[in-house]
């Protein structure tokens, strides 16, 4: 007896099997968006904020402005203080729109004390892997320095790397080799990270006010092409205050002083009488040891908004 063959539909025939080793697609689900409470806004920069100062390198999420340098705090009594708010008072009778530097300065309230602050570095870049490491380096320099003597000398007028700000400063005498030699120690740990070392012939010095320069066509060529020579930390590296109410209000030439259309009082430079005055005035003073005279002994390093902070502690 002859068996029949099962018969099949065309469908069943054609029917592919799928192989075990592979999976079913399956369609990709988009996550659900994060709330705002959740992420972080970018920094909005705001002149109006901050006297007309601009951000000059933008920020970087993930990237820490870095600062070295000398912390100086004059106190009410010391003679130094004195003569800083008394040049200040002279310098405003010639730039009325004078920021000073270093004071919580109020229209009729002296700062309790300036805290002031001499660069031994450009403004400084880290990622976040290498701040640790940017620290050691800093504490291992300070931990190999013995604390010396050094003293101001002179009135001085600087300008920073983007021509944008007018600075009037105390330079430094006595000292100078002793803050090389930490340029000196900095130096490989800068050249490791790929960061800009300090200047080939600095000028240390502290910033005691500064003041809005006019915009100019060729301020950003100027800025790429020229040797900078103040080292000056970032817009708000440190805090900074404004002039008295009273002295904003005042008028001013208008050959030395302008107000742009973002309505910040503006200059070219500074009067070219102005250092030479407040040098007549107060620079034999200020080359006198018991004025502008200070002990350095210590190192700060501001990474971020966080402020570190190492004494000398080297033998001599």
């Amino acid at each position: 007896m002859k068996r029949r063959l099962v018969e099949y539909t065309s469908s069943e025939e054609e029917e592919e099997e799928t192989p075990a080793d592979e999976q079913p697609r399956q369609r990709k689900r988009k996550l659900p968006t994060l709330s705002t409470s959740l992420t972080v806004p970018a920094p909005v920069d705001d002149p109006a904020l901050h006297q007309g100062r601009v951000r000059t390198v933008p920020h970087v999420e993930g990237q820490y402005a870095t600062y070295i340098y000398v912390p100086l705090v004059l106190h009410h009594k010391d003679a130094l203080y004195t003569l800083v708010e008394d040049a200040l008072s002279l310098a405003k009778t010639q730039v009325p729109f004078l920021h000073a530097i270093g004071g919580q300065e109020h229209a009729q309230v002296k700062p309790v004390r300036w805290e002031l602050h001499i660069s031994l570095s450009r403004p400084l870049f880290l990622r976040a892997h290498q701040r640790d490491g940017f620290k050691r380096a800093v504490r291992e320099m300070a931990s190999s320095i013995a604390p010396f003597d050094a003293s101001f000398i002179t009135f001085s007028e600087l300008t920073n790397d983007e021509r944008t700000r007018n600075f009037l400063a105390l330079e430094v005498g006595a000292g100078h080799g002793e803050l090389c030699r930490c340029l000196d120690f900095l130096g490989p740990t800068l050249r490791q990270l790929r960061q800009k070392e300090f200047y080939v012939d600095p000028k240390f010095h502290t910033s005691i006010a500064w003041a809005l320069m006019e915009r100019t066509p060729l301020s950003s060529n100027l800025a790429a092409a020229s040797l900078s020579v103040t080292g000056e930390l970032d817009e708000t590296a440190l805090p900074e205050c404004s002039a008295p109410e009273e002295q904003q209000a005042r008028s001013a030439s208008p050959s030395v002083i302008g107000q742009s259309s973002d309505n910040f009082h503006r200059i070219p430079h500074f009067p070219h009488t102005l250092v030479p005055s407040l040098n007549e005035a107060y620079a034999a003073k200020l080359s006198q040891a018991r004025t502008g005279g200070f002990v350095v002994d210590r190192i700060s390093v501001k990474i971020g908004k966080d402020v570190f902070t190492w004494s000398l502690s080297g033998m001599k």
